[in-house]
């Protein structure tokens, strides 16, 4: 694409796939959706927040590291308090900004350039009041409610969240659904069953519901012990030393696995799984969902609205119901056929999501705004 060789495409978003501040779904949606279009002849930049070893950071696309990095509160706050500075400055050099939606932070792109598009990954609601101490969270819940307004151009991750944030009621608001994906891979591995659960995710306790899983599995320990079952926890995060602790001295059946960046060994966690957990209070998308369903693995979720694309290949369970979700992790490990059928739902439905199909998806809408098509 000769005639696109020169047009830089700006992301904004504090979380990077690299950081351990902010990694998660959103981090690697925009790594992916970057390299996509640095492949096919965009300039693309990519502004996160500052974090210990981003100096290190290697792409085919440039990144942009903004604030300082001494811890993550302070990491979060430097990049939120400069960000409007920084574009107000620069945004004149890029063609398109992209900028994801987040309570913490706003850029006010729209008031520097015509062409900013804002992307909805997740949407917390009236959680902020409960998981964020005041006033900030009413600066979070207002940020939220009422800064994505000044955009005209949305992309979402899912339909529910384009009527979470009242854009299904915005005629003159251009917007588009784009899923996020996953590796075409996947479709190669021929799943079997170990005798484990699988939690793939970041450690954040209130987010993710990791205490309710946890509580769940302290009251089932005694039928997980006789079962000879174990809970793989892949991932990392600021709750880690919490819940090793809890673990230790409750001696759950838990192991923790850390941080797993070998395609190879996470493929390995879903193809061996029985199934996975997410009991998350408030999400964006729940890309383990989506992983998962890629091995023909279902998900044992919580009842919350945003999973809703995926409620007809997984089990739900109700949202920070510690028994209710060992009722559904029992049920649903005695019923083989069932968690076969599932899988099988929800490897047909993730067939058509992996990354290249979705990434070439958000590719032609950039061009549509560059083209001016969708302004």
């Amino acid at each position: 694409m000769n005639n696109n060789k020169k047009k830089k495409i700006l992301f904004i978003s504090y979380g990077h796939l690299e950081s351990k501040f902010l990694p998660g779904g959103g981090a690697l949606r925009i790594h992916k959706f970057a390299e996509y279009l640095a492949k096919n002849g965009y300039d693309v930049f990519y502004l996160a927040g500052n974090f210990p070893g981003s100096e290190n950071v290697k792409s085919n696309y440039k990144t942009i590291f903004l604030g300082r990095k001494d811890s993550p509160y302070i990491s979060l706050l430097s990049f939120s308090f400069l960000l409007p500075y920084f574009i107000s400055k620069h945004s004149n050099k890029f063609d398109l900004i992209v900028e994801d939606q987040s309570p913490f932070f706003a850029s006010f792109s729209p008031f520097f350039h015509k062409k900013s598009v804002i992307q909805f990954q997740v949407y917390v609601g009236r959680e902020n009041f409960k998981r964020f101490p005041f006033p900030f969270n009413l600066f979070f819940y207002l940020n939220e409610l009422y800064y994505h307004r000044i955009f005209n151009l949305g992309v979402f991750m899912s339909e529910y969240l384009v009527k979470a944030f009242g854009w299904d009621k915005f005629n003159s608001k251009s917007k588009v659904v784009i899923y996020s994906g996953v590796e075409k891979e996947n479709f190669d591995y021929k799943g079997k069953e170990e005798n484990f659960i699988l939690y793939c995710g970041r450690l954040s306790s209130y987010m993710k519901g990791l205490d309710v899983l946890f509580q769940a599995i302290k009251k089932g320990k005694k039928f997980f012990e006789e079962n000879n079952i174990y809970f793989a926890v892949v991932g990392d995060g600021p709750d880690r030393a919490e819940l090793e602790k809890f673990s230790r001295e409750n001696n759950l059946p838990v192991k923790f696995f850390g941080w797993v960046s070998s395609k190879d060994e996470i493929a390995k966690f879903y193809s061996s799984c029985l199934f996975s957990v997410l009991p998350s209070r408030y999400e964006g998308f729940g890309l383990s969902i989506l992983e998962a369903a890629s091995f023909g693995k279902t998900t044992l979720i919580s009842d919350i609205p945003v999973f809703s694309w995926a409620k007809h290949f997984c089990l739900t369970f109700k949202k920070n119901s510690p028994d209710d979700l060992l009722q559904k992790m029992i049920f649903l490990f005695s019923n083989k056929d069932l968690r076969r059928e599932l899988g099988v739902l929800g490897r047909a439905f993730a067939k058509d999501k992996t990354w290249d199909v979705v990434s070439h998806q958000f590719l032609e809408f950039v061009e549509s705004i560059l083209d001016g098509k969708n302004l």
